[in-house]
Order: C-alpha cells, then structure tokens, then sequence
C-alpha cells in the first residue's frame, strides 16, 4: 500500500516547494523592475525618437508652422509673425480680414473655443450691451457682444455692399406667431458719428431683442418700434459674420475673399483681377479640402496678406507739401 502523502508535491499546497511561483519580494522587485522599464520606454525612448524624427523630418509643423514677414516657414519665435494653423485680427482697409473670433480678446490661442452659444440665441443674434450698476460713471452702457446683426452691418460698411436699414413692427403671422414687417427707411447716418463711425451699442439696442413676456403674449404688448436691416446688394457668407468652432480659424470662405477684393484693390491702387482672377493670389492661397473631398475649400488670411504685401505693397502716403518756398 503507498502510503507517499498525494499533496507533499503540489505547489499550492505547498508553498515551500521548489516549484513555487516565487516569494512576494520576488514578485514586487519584478513589478518595480518592469514598471521602471516600461517608464524608461513610454516616457522617456518613444517621445525623444518621435521628437527627434519630427524635428528632422518635419521641423516647420513640429514647432507650429510659423512663418515670417515673406511667407517661408521658420522654426524660431523671433522671427515669426504668425502661424499658419492660427487665425490673427486684420483691421486694416488693406488688409483681407478673418472672420469673427470667439477666442478670448481676438484670437487668443490660450482661449480655444466658440461661443457656445444657440442658433436661436438673442445674444448671438443681436448682441448684448451692458450698463453698470450705479453709482458708476460714465460711459453708461457698452457693447459687450457684437451679435451676428451687427457683424452684417459692419461688413456690408466695410465693403460697399449696399442695404437698408428700417424701423419696423411685430405683425401678426397666419400662424399666431408675431413677425417683424419693414415699416419706414432709417438713415445709416442716424447710427453715424460725424467720422462715420457706426453707433455699435445704438444698433445693438435697437435692434429686436425677445420681449420679456410670456409664450402666449398678446399683440397689443408688441408695440415697439425695432431697427433691422433688409435687402443687401448681394448675398453675404455665413463665416464673414460667425466664428468658427475653435475661434482659431485661419481661413476664409473664396466667398468672402472674393467681396473683400475690391476693398483691398482700391487701398493698393491695383486692378481687382491682380486678386480674382485665376491663378491669382487669391486662387494661390486657397487650400483645398483634405484628400480632395473632406470640408470646403478656404483661403488663408495670414498667407494671403503676406504675399499681398510682397508682391503688391501698401503705397506710401503723399509727401507734404512745404509750407514755405525754398530759398533761392
């Protein structure tokens, strides 16, 4: 009869074993040696090579595809004047300008984001204005949001593209709904300093802001007269008058490009067809959509306001004239 005890070799019921998977010192020297490895590998190998190779291959998108005042990539901040990835404000009548930024104080690359506000949004749509809680001095009221309304008119101003402005007055829908009809024609010059310089927080205030009443609010309570304005010249693009969704974009729709030549020709003294035409600087700047089918073709601001400023320059301001005559 064996009478060998049947568990004196089993490894789990004998721990001293031989063949025992290993003492606890083992096994927490063996998860430090491998967690140390797998740090060393992660943390320091894979970003060094990945580092290394893109700054070889690729240094100008490695280190934020800057470029300088003509137009070449560089890898150096000093001599950059912007990046090709970003949007940046450009005011002057020269200059293409970008559409509307809901990025902090104008595109501010710290701030990334839209306005995350509604279609349907009243500050979106008209704007907002602010008063201050008195006692505080005057200005009285300020524009705190511009509003889609505004960011038309603006546009329209800034490249002659003809509208009206009107007072007009909630009328009663078919549906029960109350919509605004044109009643009488508001001269632009009634927004307008003696500069020209439109009246922003007047618009913005009377412009139609929702009245604060109930859902089942009657017609007799829509009694006020509002200002809106009707019948552009042309059709004007959704991005001269939105932010994009980053408010970092960089690019424009040709669309708008395309109205804002005209502007940029007369500030040059160039023929518009320098612009618009095919092959042109416009057309050179324009990037296409990815893989040929993924977005819409936009156009560069940044890039197309630096070659403009290479291949056509700002003229210089005329000379004065000396007010007394040269001794003879």
């Amino acid at each position: 009869m064996n009478t060998k005890n049947s568990n004196s070799s089993d490894p789990v019921s004998n721990p001293d074993s031989a063949d025992s998977a290993g003492s606890f010192l083992g096994h927490l020297w063996a998860a430090i040696a491998f967690t140390f490895t797998l740090g060393i590998v992660c943390c320091v190998a894979y970003p060094a090579i990945v580092w290394g190779l893109a700054q070889t291959i690729f240094p100008g998108q490695a280190n934020g595809s800057l470029v300088k005042a003509d137009g070449t990539t560089t890898t150096k901040d000093e001599e950059a004047v912007g990046s090709s990835l970003l949007g940046q404000n450009f005011g002057a009548t020269q200059y293409f300008h970008p559409r509307p930024s809901a990025a902090g104080n104008g595109y501010d690359p710290t701030s990334s984001g839209g306005s995350n506000l509604g279609p349907l949004s009243d500050k979106l749509i008209n704007g907002l204005t602010t008063s201050p809680t008195p006692p505080a001095t005057p200005p009285a009221e300020s524009l705190t949001f511009d509003g889609v309304r505004l960011r038309t008119i603006h546009y329209a101003v800034d490249n002659n593209i003809g509208f009206k402005l009107y007072h007009a007055v909630y009328v009663a829908q078919d549906d029960g709904t109350m919509g605004l009809s044109p009643k009488d024609e508001v001269p632009l010059k009634s927004f307008q300093d003696a500069q020209g310089n439109l009246n922003d927080v007047a618009l913005v205030d009377a412009f139609p802001h929702p009245i604060l009443a109930n859902i089942s609010a009657t017609p007799s309570e829509y009694t006020r007269t509002v200002v809106i304005a009707k019948d552009f010249s042309q059709e004007i693009p959704g991005d001269a008058v939105t932010a994009s969704g980053s408010g970092l974009d960089p690019h424009i729709s040709p669309e708008n490009a395309a109205i804002q030549a005209q502007r940029v020709a007369d500030a040059r003294h160039i023929p518009v067809e320098k612009l618009t035409a095919r092959g042109a600087l416009i057309d050179q700047k324009t990037d296409q959509p990815g893989l040929g089918f993924l977005g819409d073709p936009g156009v560069n601001v940044l890039m197309l306001n630096l070659a403009l400023d290479a291949a056509y320059p700002v003229p210089a301001p005329p000379a004065t004239a000396p007010t007394t005559q040269p001794a003879k």
